[in-house]
């Protein structure tokens, strides 16, 4: 079993890990100003792999919400989690784990909630930012979120059965046997969608996909908004020139924090 769980107060250099048959490449960086504030990054990124099978998470915490960098950790850890325990043969009837995903995370906002309630600020915050984010505590933190399931269908083969949902701007790229596809629509980016602990999902349902809206699928790429700099880039760059973007971006006066991973088999 492989497991990579992003550290929100340190940066991760885009890297490779290859676990039979996944090749893997992330990367998890905070905006320079949350740097060189010390600050905890509002992105969250998960993946677990066993047995043949991966499952991940890609969060960006809304920063206008109460602390989004909680709720982008909070919810990454139950989706790689639900996901986990996902019979195979059940995430493959696409309307039935839907319904199913909506409803646990409809579940989730009595712990969410309690988890927020419980969140300590700092002693040392002056008396004007508490009273702000005491009040924004009330509404709740917020993050959006693309989730997934990748089981490959046997040893002998490049077949592969999966699974994903999202709530949000996340960017999701997808490439089968004849090169990059598009889910027509299903997956685009909705900068009105997300999740909250007080409120579970705001502005519409989820939106899910399976494999198959995809043909024979090779490879995926997920990465949040602050990783804006490679969308128009037909093919990823090498492991190195991922780095010297990722480092670009941040050099921008409108940097964000961002979260990189890229699935191959």
């Amino acid at each position: 079993m492989y497991t990579y769980y992003s550290d929100q107060k340190k940066e991760t250099p885009v890297s490779s890990v290859y676990r039979d048959p996944f090749s893997i490449r992330y990367g998890y960086a905070r905006s320079s100003e949350t740097q060189e504030a010390d600050d905890s990054g509002q992105d969250f990124l998960a993946f677990e792999v066993k047995d043949r099978s991966l499952v991940f998470a890609v969060c960006d915490g809304v920063s206008l919400s109460f602390c989004g960098d909680l709720a982008a950790r909070f919810i990454s850890e139950k989706l790689i989690q639900w996901l986990g325990e996902l019979p195979a043969d059940e995430y493959r009837d696409e309307a039935g784990v839907k319904e199913k995903l909506a409803s646990f995370l409809t579940e989730l906002t009595v712990e969410g909630t309690e988890t927020i309630r419980k969140h300590r600020l700092p002693n040392s915050m002056p008396p004007i930012l508490r009273e702000v984010l005491e009040e924004k505590r009330t509404k709740g933190s917020e993050t959006m979120f693309i989730c997934g399931r990748i089981d490959m269908a046997d040893e002998m083969t490049s077949q592969a059965s999966m699974f994903l949902a999202s709530s949000g701007d996340i960017r999701l790229r997808v490439w089968n046997s004849s090169g990059e596809v598009t889910s027509d629509g299903k997956m685009q980016p909705e900068t009105k969608k997300r999740w909250s602990t007080k409120d579970g999902l705001i502005g519409g349902d989820i939106h899910t996909v399976t494999g198959q809206s995809f043909g024979e699928v090779r490879r995926i790429a997920v990465y949040s908004d602050g990783f804006s700099a490679i969308d128009g880039l037909k093919q990823l760059p090498s492991t190195d020139q991922l780095q010297i973007l990722v480092k670009k971006s941040l050099q921008s006066p409108l940097s964000d924090d961002l979260s990189f991973l890229d699935i191959a088999w």
